[in-house]
């Protein structure tokens, strides 16, 4: 509740009032649920070794946000996380050097 508070803080008065009117519309609720369908985990399976993963697996959002390019990777446990980071920075590191 602290960024909340903090972020309409640091709002202007014509911000303010588009915030509210965004609030009343319904459309900052139609954001929040969209953001809460993007976190949830339904029918995953680990990226690594395709086992099912349930709500508490680890999860890795990776890309970059300024081109639009992210992506979620669901791992069964730490284990399936490494070999995942490990596999994936060698084969960025033999591109580089072509």
């Amino acid at each position: 509740m602290n960024k909340v508070i903090k972020f309409l803080d640091e709002l202007n008065d014509e911000e303010i009032y588009e915030f509210e009117k965004d609030l009343k519309s319904g459309s900052l609720q139609k954001f929040i649920e969209q953001k809460k369908e993007y976190y949830k985990i339904k029918d995953k399976m680990c990226s690594t070794c395709g086992n099912n993963v349930n709500e508490d697996c680890t999860v890795l959002i990776f890309g970059d946000p300024k081109i639009g390019v992210r992506k979620k990777a669901h791992f069964c446990g730490f284990d399936c996380l490494e070999y995942f980071i490990n596999k994936n920075i060698k084969r960025v590191n033999v591109k580089k050097k072509r």
